[in-house]
């Protein structure tokens, strides 16, 4: 079973309350970081490095020395500004190159291929209690929805060696490529929102892609207690839909500060992310077993 925790926008606490549930999840279970552009909960999981392998998702294209092309402006060959001139000689900004290839078809003479370009890395770490697989990409790079396919490929290995098949998924934030990579073959989605007019129109958009998939969802409100005007609003849109309410807590960034998963705070927050931990074993995990 995979379960997704999503939220449309970054900060509203999803990242957290992953991190919460994988801290009292009773059950083997497979931790997946799917925000291969800023990961983080390697820095609340440490653990060995199990498995560090680079990933070449994306190309990049090499000029041999007597290419020439039809096109006659360097910004016709290139629309990323990637083909440069120097001394006579064409040359590759690979920092520019997406790979798309046009170079290759405009040629007129020599030679212009596409070769593998490192995109990033996919690092496994064993905790002490289950398997943390995650993606760094490489600055500027692309391809983050092909990395986090991978990720998740590398999870299900680990779930069936570690004879498991529950997964828990933190999704990137917005509900672009790595948010779909991440949604697609998920069996249940966890909606993170606060009541801000921003976190509850980008939640509206990732429910979206979820429904899009037929995905079971619930949703959870966090910091409770920031706006009256906006809490209402949430139960309006979300209703029964709403799983849990976790309060605002000054003592979680504290805790966030030394490394310190929120479920594991002394506050009011963490009495409901234990409760919340319950309900999703129970109502969840329980229901689809």
């Amino acid at each position: 079973m995979k379960i997704i925790i999503l939220s449309g926008k970054g900060g509203t606490g999803k990242s957290s309350i992953t991190a919460s549930i994988a801290c009292e999840l009773k059950d083997r279970f497979v931790l997946v970081d799917a925000d291969s552009d800023c990961p983080n909960q390697h820095l609340l999981f440490p653990g060995e490095i199990i498995k560090q392998q680079e990933l070449n998702l994306t190309e990049t294209s090499i000029i041999s020395k007597d290419y020439s092309s039809s096109i006659k402006t360097l910004d016709d060959l290139c629309r990323f500004g990637a083909i440069f001139e120097k001394k006579g000689r064409l040359g590759v900004d690979k920092r520019k190159c997406t790979g798309c290839g046009n170079c290759i078809i405009t040629r007129s003479a020599g030679s212009a291929i596409l070769v593998p370009k490192r995109t990033g890395e996919l690092i496994v770490i064993e905790t002490k209690k289950f398997s943390l697989v995650y993606g760094r990409l490489e600055p500027g790079e692309s391809g983050s929805g092909k990395m986090v396919f991978e990720i998740k490929k590398t999870a299900d290995e680990l779930g069936r060696k570690n004879s498991t098949n529950l997964i828990l998924i933190d999704a990137p934030a917005g509900i672009g490529c790595p948010v779909i990579a991440a949604v697609t073959g998920c069996d249940y989605a966890l909606g993170v929102v606060e009541p801000t007019p921003a976190s509850i129109a980008n939640l509206e958009r990732a429910l979206e892609v979820v429904k899009h998939f037929n995905i079971p969802f619930s949703v959870i409100m966090n910091k409770s207690g920031l706006s009256k005007k906006y809490e209402k609003e949430i139960n309006r849109k979300f209703g029964n839909a709403i799983i849990a309410t976790i309060p605002y807590d000054e003592e979680l960034p504290h805790l966030l500060a030394r490394g310190v998963p929120p479920v594991k705070g002394n506050g009011k927050a963490a009495v409901a992310l234990k409760e919340l931990v319950k309900k999703v074993e129970l109502e969840i995990i329980g229901g689809k077993q």
